[in-house]
C-alpha cells in the first residue's frame, strides 16, 4: 500500500513539475517590436561582430548554426537557428526580446549581459544564414548589401603545401551560368583534430578569386608520422570534409624513462625513500579500511 502511494506521488510530482516547465517556457514580446525589422546596417562589419558575440554566449548551447528545413534539434537540446522553420516564423523584433528577456526556462535573458547593439549584431548573424533574408530600409536600418556567392556549391577538399608552409581549403562550385568555378567570398572554417577536441585554424574567412582560403603553419605538431587530421566546412555547414595530411616527416618519441638515471632500479632507491613511500601507503590503507570497518558498524546496528 505504501509503495503504491509512494508511486502516485511521484508520479504526481513528475507531472506538476511538467507542467511547470512547460508554463515556464514562454517568451516575453513587446509590443513595440514585435514587427520591428533590423535596427543596424545588415553589413559584412556587424554580421561578424555577431558571430563574435554569438560564439562567446550562444554557441555553447545552440551549437553550430546550420541551414536545414526544420529544427533538427529536439528538446531537450537548444533549438538550430538556422532552420528554415525558425527563421521564417520569427521577426527581427521576436528575436530581439527572446534573446532580451529568454523564457525563465532553458534560455536566460540577456538584456543586462549583452548590449543593445550586440544582440541586434547577433541578429544579423543569424540572418546572414537565411537566403531570403531581405533587409528593410526603416527602423533606423540600412540596406547595405551582402556579397553571396550567386551559384551551387558542390565540393570542399584541404590539401598541404610543402612551399608555403599552408594548408590550402578549396571550395568547387557552379556560377550562376552552370560554368565550373571556384566559388569567391564563401566563409570556410578550417580545423585540426586535437587530443581534448579541435584547434580552429580560421574561423569563417572568405575564399579568394579562386575560391582558396590558405592557412599559413606556425609551429603545428604533428602525430610520429608527421601527419595531421584537418576538418574544413563552409560557414552554413552544407559542405565539409576530414582530410589526414602529411605536413612533415614525422619524429622519433624517446621515452623520458629510458637511459641511466640515478633512480632508475629500486635497489638504488635510498632507504628513506622507500621507508617515506611504504609509511603513507600504508597509513592510506589504515584509514580505508577503518572506514570499510565503521560502516559495517553502522549496518549492524541498523539490522538490530
Amino acid at each position: 500500500m505504501i509503495k503504491k502511494i509512494y508511486k502516485i506521488l511521484s508520479l504526481v510530482s513528475i507531472s506538476l513539475l511538467i507542467m511547470g516547465n512547460v508554463q515556464a517556457q514562454q517568451w516575453t514580446i513587446d509590443d513595440d517590436l514585435k514587427d520591428a525589422s533590423l535596427k543596424i546596417a545588415y553589413d559584412e562589419g556587424n554580421i561578424d561582430a555577431g558571430k563574435a558575440v554569438y560564439d562567446k554566449n550562444c554557441k555553447a548551447c545552440h551549437t553550430d548554426i546550420v541551414i536545414a528545413d526544420v529544427n533538427d534539434r529536439p528538446l531537450p537540446a537548444a533549438p538550430n537557428l538556422g532552420s528554415k522553420e525558425f527563421q521564417k516564423n520569427n521577426t527581427d523584433g521576436e528575436i530581439f526580446c527572446k534573446i532580451s528577456h529568454g523564457n525563465g526556462a532553458g534560455m536566460p535573458p540577456y538584456e543586462s549581459m549583452v548590449s543593445e547593439t550586440e544582440r541586434w549584431q547577433v541578429i544579423a548573424y543569424l540572418r546572414s544564414y537565411c537566403e531570403s533574408y531581405v533587409p528593410a530600409t526603416n527602423d533606423g536600418a540600412e540596406a547595405a548589401p551582402v556579397e553571396k556567392f550567386e551559384g551551387k556549391l558542390t565540393k570542399i577538399s584541404t590539401s598541404y603545401d610543402k612551399e608555403s608552409n599552408s594548408i590550402i581549403a578549396q571550395l568547387e562550385g557552379y556560377d550562376a551560368e552552370g560554368n565550373i568555378v571556384g566559388p569567391k567570398g564563401v566563409k570556410v572554417s578550417v580545423f585540426v583534430k586535437r587530443y581534448l577536441g579541435q584547434m580552429a585554424l580560421c574561423d569563417g574567412e572568405k575564399t579568394n578569386d579562386k575560391g582558396l582560403v590558405s592557412i599559413k603553419l606556425d609551429g603545428l605538431p604533428a602525430d610520429t608520422n608527421g601527419f595531421i587530421i584537418v576538418y574544413a566546412k563552409t560557414s552554413d555547414g552544407a559542405l565539409t570534409s576530414e582530410s589526414k595530411i602529411q605536413i612533415s616527416d614525422g619524429w622519433t618519441w624517446v621515452n623520458p624513462l629510458d637511459g641511466e638515471h640515478l633512480w632508475a632500479e629500486s635497489m638504488k632507491t635510498p632507504r628513506w625513500l622507500l621507508i617515506t613511500y611504504l609509511s603513507v601507503t600504508l597509513g592510506v590503507l589504515s584509514v580505508i579500511g577503518w572506514a570499510v570497518f565503521q560502516l559495517f558498524r553502522i549496518y549492524n546496528l541498523r539490522e538490530r
